[in-house]
């Protein structure tokens, strides 16, 4: 779904998403929060879904309908929800809408922007993305580091120890230094990439990225794009997709927890599917060693053949 920032008629109800996306209330709220806001309030306004709508006609039948637009994308379904939400309340006590439009409404919702990407997944993004996402992608995946710790990656950040390549970052939301080793796949992709004196990430347009733009434009991608449909799920998060991979290689929680820069709780939390699939298969292996089918004893006299 493209979505248009022109001009809008005034008394509809994306005169009163623009409102909100203008006011303090929502420069106050969490950065990340203000991204999906931004996002899914953008979807909202469009004419041919909320935004056209006079704010004495807009109803919770018409938020549902659009709600129910988003089903197949359960978790940004409740998001979506949870922005409307925030528009209402901050519009009812300012008049700028006359009644509440989101009362019964219903968003099961969906955890699957925090969900591990399987490397299927990895590898169709890497395929279907246009170059500059499907870096991100990459250097994402294998690196487990945050969106406002990638667009800050530069190339004079990159430095070997011991014959290996790593790049050095400090992690913009806990302050944290760290030198995170490349893996062999990140290796071989990176030797194709362009160096510039400039951060590693850049736009179509060859510009560095923002935090707020690079979560924007994987949106766009994914939703907009048909051979991308498996992935309408998928957040941008790919640090958890970093931890599996290297609990799966056999990496400790200690040591993931030094390469990726993340606390043993969230390491943990993160491989908590993971870790109770090969506790499961252990068990069932022991299960079957124990129980093999005894062999049936010959009959001497059974003649063979």
């Amino acid at each position: 779904m493209r979505q248009h920032r022109g001009h809008i008629k005034g008394g509809t109800f994306a005169t009163v998403i623009r409102a909100y996306l203008s006011s303090p209330k929502f420069d106050s709220l969490a950065k990340s929060t203000r991204v999906g806001y931004r996002y899914l309030l953008g979807l909202a306004e469009q004419p041919g879904t909320l935004g056209a709508y006079p704010v004495d006609v807009i109803r919770p039948a018409l938020v549902q309908a659009f709600l129910d637009g988003l089903a197949d994308r359960p978790a940004q379904q409740k998001n979506a929800q949870t922005a409307l939400k925030a528009v209402e309340k901050w519009a009812l006590v300012r008049d700028l809408l006359p009644y509440p439009i989101t009362t019964g409404t219903e968003a099961p919702g969906g955890t699957g922007a925090f969900e591990p990407w399987t490397d299927e997944q990895v590898q169709l993004a890497e395929r279907e993305c246009k170059p500059h996402l499907s870096r991100v992608i990459t250097l994402a995946s294998n690196t487990g580091q945050r969106g406002s710790d990638l667009v800050r990656m530069r190339w004079t950040d990159i430095e070997e120890h011991e014959g290996r390549p790593g790049i050095n970052v400090t992690q913009k939301k806990t302050g944290l230094v760290i030198w995170v080793p490349f893996t062999q796949e990140l290796m071989r992709a990176i030797a194709t990439w362009e160096r510039r004196p400039a951060p590693i990430l850049l736009k179509e347009d060859g510009q560095p990225f923002t935090r707020e733009q690079l979560s924007n434009q994987w949106l766009r991608a994914r939703d907009t794009s048909p051979a991308l449909a498996p992935l309408l799920e998928a957040g941008l998060v790919l640090r958890a997709t970093a931890v599996v991979r290297l609990r799966r290689a056999g990496a400790t929680t200690g040591q993931i927890c030094a390469m990726v820069g993340m606390s043993e709780p969230m390491v943990n939390r993160y491989c908590r599917k993971s870790i109770q699939r090969e506790n499961a298969l252990a068990a069932v292996h022991y299960l079957d060693a124990r129980t093999k089918p005894e062999r049936k004893k010959s009959d001497p006299n059974q003649s063979i053949g």
